[in-house]
């Protein structure tokens, strides 16, 4: 059900003022997200090109593996052929190194178009804040030039 569109000329200052402040939250919380898509398609970018760089690499030779973003531990290249690729919540899937840099490229392009619908929503959310804030401006006037 589409949402139900209401003529803000109707409204008082009040409730401008609370439709105002509901855009703003709103704003907030897809700019929170933007940047978390971000991060998220810079890791899969940087991911997919560790895996293009890996079957240049020798066996048996020491590289440092990450366990968490800052903390990484030695270890040796076993195998050039296969990696494990982590595909969320605790799943993991045996693919090759080329699969795997597919999959992060598959991964940052999904995620750079939710970032372009996030952007589009922004978008759309500023100009009813900026109608909004227009209306609000008027009526106070209004109020105030009838005191």
């Amino acid at each position: 059900m589409p949402p139900k569109q209401v003529d803000i000329s109707t409204l008082d200052p009040r409730q401008l003022q609370s439709i105002h402040e509901q855009i703003q939250s709103e704003m907030e919380s897809l700019a929170q997200s933007s940047v978390a898509l971000q991060r998220a398609a810079g890791e899969y970018g940087n991911s997919g090109r560790a895996l293009e760089q890996l079957s240049d690499q020798k066996e048996d030779q020491p590289m440092l593996l990450p366990l968490t973003s800052a903390v990484y531990v030695p270890g040796k290249l076993a195998s050039h052929d296969s990696i494990l690729l982590d595909i969320g919540t605790g799943y993991f899937a045996e693919r090759t190194p080329s699969q795997g840099s597919d999959y992060c490229k598959r991964k940052v392009n999904m995620l750079r178009d939710n970032l372009d619908k996030i952007g589009q929503a922004m978008k759309e959310k500023q100009q009813q804040l900026t109608t909004i804030s227009q209306m609000l401006q008027m009526k106070m006037q209004a109020a105030a030039a009838s005191q």
